[in-house]
């Protein structure tokens, strides 16, 4: 019984590690580079230094948090997509209320959480279907060749960051410099990527809902070894296909590391005038 136990704990949590490994490591990243760069172009530029990136950023990060809400049933109290003379410098915000009973709507919380980095994700892969589809061809090629890999460790990880690299390689080449679409992309990038980040209520919004799908997932897996089921198998496929959303996540990582040394510079510069 002891070996069920511990054998079923074993699993869920090699499980809920590689769903959502990516999101928690790549995200606290992008958290502690869009600090960074607030307080370069504060001390640059003052406040509205923020607003250059803020503009189209903050709003497509509370429609994440919007869109989750939606989705998962809870009722959206009220919402601010972006707020310009805040008193504690909160750019925007999505206040929402929810059945603390209901398990549909506590797992929702993670996903109501991560919110932000999904619509961005998403924004930064239409941005590229439409502006640059040269680039999402050759991107998609390279994960599909990726996808034939049948394993779940740390090559999934490098996989997904080669197949990052080949699409920044791509859209960084010298015939794009002259074409409108590139210019407009690179600015959607820059802006979305400075504000992909989550803030200290979305992590904490986040965790209640992690903890929440841990424990379903640990229930579901008790089933299924009941019934002969091996929800590894499922994992592998849903991991494979995250390597989509991996790579996209390493290329906003890549767009916010250079945000943040143009915003150092900027600094920099301002400080030595």
């Amino acid at each position: 019984m002891l070996n069920f136990i511990l054998d079923i704990f074993k699993v869920s949590t090699i499980e809920i590690f590689y769903i959502t490994v990516a999101i928690i490591i790549i995200g606290y990243l992008l958290g502690i580079l869009e600090k960074m760069i607030n307080t370069n172009m504060q001390r640059a530029l003052g406040y509205k230094g923020v607003f250059l990136t803020a503009w189209l950023g903050t709003p497509i990060h509370e429609l994440g948090h919007a869109a989750m809400c939606i989705i998962f049933a809870h009722k959206i109290n009220k919402i601010k997509l972006l707020q310009i003379n805040s008193p504690d410098g909160t750019l925007g915000f999505v206040e929402h209320s929810y059945n603390n009973k209901n398990i549909y709507q506590r797992i929702g919380n993670f996903f109501i959480g991560i919110g932000p980095i999904l619509s961005g994700i998403f924004v930064l892969l239409l941005s590229i279907y439409l502006l640059l589809p040269n680039s999402i061809n050759v991107f998609q090629h390279s994960l599909n060749n990726n996808l034939a890999y049948n394993k779940i460790d740390l090559n999934l990880i490098k996989l997904s960051l080669l197949s990052s690299v080949s699409l920044m390689k791509f859209i960084f080449v010298f015939s794009n410099l002259s074409k409108l679409g590139f210019w407009i992309f690179i600015i959607i990038a820059f802006d979305v990527s400075s504000h992909i980040a989550l803030s200290k209520p979305d992590i904490k919004g986040a965790t209640d809902g992690l903890i929440t799908l841990y424990i379903l997932l640990i229930f579901s897996n008790i089933v299924a070894k009941g019934f002969n089921i091996n929800t590894f198998d499922y994992i592998i496929k849903i991991t494979k296909y995250n390597v989509y959303f991996t790579s996209l996540l390493f290329m906003a990582l890549m767009f916010s590391i250079i945000s943040f040394f143009i915003s150092y510079i900027i600094y920099f510069i301002k400080k030595t005038l």
